[in-house]
């Protein structure tokens, strides 16, 4: 069986590996978007974006994005 939680903690790893601020990754429910995480390799922070609530939040701690990405989608 494999873990959704190690899914999303290799995407949130290949953003921080790409050093690019502008590549994104959008985990979906239903066909739609619940969270866009992207992050900022200057200052080491995942960057959340909530399409739904038009809020942002910034996570230092790539664990703390896993949960928060499981927590919306499953």
């Amino acid at each position: 069986m494999k873990s959704h939680l190690s899914a999303i903690i290799n995407r949130l790893e290949k953003l921080i590996e790409s050093g690019d601020p502008k590549d994104t990754f959008n985990f979906e429910k239903n066909e739609e978007v619940q969270i866009t995480v992207s992050f900022d390799g200057e200052n080491q922070v995942f960057i959340v974006k909530y399409p739904k609530i038009k809020e942002t939040s910034d996570f230092d701690s790539i664990d703390l994005v896993a949960m928060e990405v499981f927590d919306l989608i499953y």
